[in-house]
């Protein structure tokens, strides 16, 4: 005698089995954590990219674009180096001045003696006789304008402003004129005849 099977139960599904319910779960949040760092290494790998770029554009300098103004800043110059020739400043020029033929008398006449020029004053006339030296001098660079000096037996006369006619120079003080040139003194008291020396050495500039 056969008995008949008890009626099964509904059969359930295998999608509803713990363990594939825990690795579909598992599956899911594996996806997302995938998904979520993939986006996060994009966005950092972008920011390092415009990093980078703006870095390079702000190190490298722009082209200049039409109408704009570009301003150039010169460095400043170095000065010299120890190899750079060093500038050397030229002497001033030295005032010649013409040479007496005359013996024991310079360009300002004769060297001890009173008969000589003032200062830096230079001899435009120098002459000696046998009793007495004379020297007639220009004031600085005044052309024209001289001075007489002489020196006999001790003694020394200057007298300003002589007037020249060529190469004679007459000076006067008080009544007394003195008027030389490259042959004579010629002295004249006032009220008296001329005293002549003759010259023995003479230079006139």
């Amino acid at each position: 005698m056969t008995y008949p099977m008890p009626p099964r139960g509904p059969q359930r599904s295998p999608w509803a089995s713990p363990a594939v319910i825990v690795a579909i779960v598992i599956g899911v949040l594996v996806l997302i954590g995938g998904v979520t760092g993939a986006l996060v290494y994009a966005n950092s790998h972008s920011d390092e990219t415009a990093s980078a770029g703006s870095s390079s554009e702000s190190s490298s300098p722009k082209p200049a674009q039409s109408g704009s103004t570009v301003t150039v800043t010169q460095q400043p110059q170095q000065g010299p180096t120890a190899q750079d020739p060093i500038p050397t400043t030229a002497p001033p020029p030295t005032t010649s001045h013409s040479s007496p033929t005359v013996s024991g008398a310079d360009w300002q006449g004769f060297s001890g003696s009173s008969a000589r020029c003032n200062a830096d004053d230079a001899a435009v006339f120098v002459g000696y006789t046998d009793r007495s030296q004379v020297v007639v001098c220009q004031v600085g660079s005044q052309v024209g304008r001289n001075y007489y000096k002489g020196s006999a037996d001790g003694g020394s006369i200057e007298i300003g402003y002589p007037t020249r006619s060529g190469n004679t120079f007459t000076a006067v003080n008080g009544g007394t004129t003195y008027e030389v040139s490259t042959s004579a003194l010629v002295i004249t008291p006032a009220g008296d005849g001329p005293h002549v020396e003759s010259m023995i050495q003479a230079w006139v500039d």
